[in-house]
């Protein structure tokens, strides 16, 4: 579809534009609290962003474009990465050469070949001297020195993280954010979890571990998964083939089959084993893979939809955005849309 014809199209369907932005009364300031309910869309090649009914707000004219966090987006405009403001105004422009999402009102950005961290205002709170970074979560990070020697965490003002009971030798790891007070560590192939102290709270002695999500952590013992509390006390006990991290209090698992259901915190199955690949509930509703094709269940097991998307990514602020595989001239193209938590397209699938 043409651009003319689909802005057309926008503008008899939705002739208000709005963004709806809401403050969290417990959050700081500098903007870390704001929640702006825009979705980033891509239509004939370039990134803009719509508002929660679908209307454009922010005209179609980026290289990329990604979800605002702290009341901000990272975007590429003009081929340089750039933060804008749900006005479409570029506010931290610099000469970075990478950037990421802001998260607890901070930024890792790249710049000369080093990573640090930004505030809302772009000034640097902790100077960049790390090879690589990740977000903040619970006032910590997890950083490479410049010399590629070590793993570590950093604390708000850019401090190592120490303690006499924290591992000696970090490895690397993708999921390395606190969560519930705990970060999942690993050394020497065995994975245990540190407080924000850096002190060991769970033992390194599990061959495989997730994060912690609504307080319990799954784990592996000998063949079977389990879960554990926040000092490593046994919850449920290891008896499950797979096992994912809880959301909305129910966690995807396999015990008897070769597909998956959701468990509660006793570890009841309260949706069975039904579906061939799932991920974690968020927002009240799970990606389900059923006959090739995902689509969404409520904490219920209700299908919103038929399973019709080839991908899809978790709702945010009460949308999802999916996509479609379509095939042109025997090429495999990608369109993007957006479903609400009905199962309602707000934004049909564009490339």
């Amino acid at each position: 579809m043409k651009r003319s014809l689909l802005l057309l199209s926008l503008f008899f369907l939705s002739v208000s534009i709005s963004c709806n932005v809401v403050n969290d009364i417990t959050g700081g300031g500098d903007n870390t609290d704001e929640i702006v309910n825009l979705y980033p869309v891509l239509i004939d090649g370039d990134w803009g962003y719509i508002n929660k009914k679908g209307a454009i707000v922010i005209e179609p004219t980026l290289q990329n474009a990604y979800e605002f966090s702290n009341g901000l987006a990272r975007v590429r405009d003009s081929w340089q990465w750039k933060y804008m403001n749900k006005n479409g105004e570029f506010v931290i422009e610099e000469d970075f050469q990478d950037i990421r999402s802001f998260s607890e009102g901070r930024a890792a950005v790249r710049l000369n070949g080093r990573w640090g961290y930004i505030n809302t205002k772009g000034e640097f709170v902790v100077n960049p001297r790390f090879r690589e970074s990740n977000p903040y979560s619970d006032g910590r990070a997890f950083v490479r020195s410049i010399d590629y020697s070590e793993y570590l965490y950093i604390d708000e003002n850019g401090r190592e993280v120490e303690s006499v009971n924290m591992p000696d030798d970090l490895d690397d790891i993708e999921e390395n954010e606190f969560k519930d007070g705990r970060a999942l560590v690993r050394d020497d192939d065995l994975f245990g979890y540190i407080d924000r102290s850096g002190s060991t709270v769970v033992e390194l002695k599990y061959s495989e571990a997730l994060p912690f999500s609504n307080k319990l952590a799954a784990v592996r013992v000998s063949d079977r998964w389990g879960y554990i509390g926040s000092n490593g006390e046994v919850f449920i006990s290891p008896q499950f083939i797979s096992a994912g991290k809880f959301g909305n209090g129910l966690a995807p698992a396999r015990k008897n089959s070769n597909q998956f259901g959701f468990i509660d915190k006793t570890g009841a199955f309260i949706i069975p084993e039904q579906f061939d690949e799932v991920r974690s509930f968020n927002e009240e509703r799970a990606p389900v893979f059923i006959s090739g094709k995902w689509t969404f269940i409520d904490t219920n097991g209700n299908q919103i939809t038929s399973p019709k998307f080839d991908e899809v990514d978790p709702f945010y602020n009460g949308l999802a955005r999916v996509t479609i595989y379509i095939t042109v001239e025997d090429e495999i193209e990608e369109q993007y849309g957006y479903i609400n938590k009905s199962g309602q397209y707000v934004w049909f699938p564009t490339n």
